[in-house]
């Protein structure tokens, strides 16, 4: 038995499954860019952990997202 929490997902305009993780930490030190993408692999297998317990209930195409609200940061990616 697997007990996950999901912050969001929901399917867009083209029928796109999403799944988003909202991470609420700050970075204090330069290169924004190299930190979001260290952060995308730390977080990689538990959002695609996510990507197939959710096949398993919803076939459609799925995308990954990372959501850092206070440091205006994005990543994404298609599993």
């Amino acid at each position: 038995v697997v007990h996950v929490a999901l912050d969001r997902t929901f399917v867009d305009a083209q029928a796109t499954r999403w799944i988003v993780d909202y991470k609420t930490g700050t970075h204090e030190g330069g290169d924004l860019e190299a930190f979001l993408d260290r952060e995308q692999e730390r977080y990689r297998k538990q959002l695609e952990q996510y990507a197939v317990l959710m096949k398993m209930f919803d076939k459609r195409e799925i995308k990954l997202g990372l959501y850092f609200p206070l440091l205006k940061g994005w990543r994404e990616w298609v599993i």
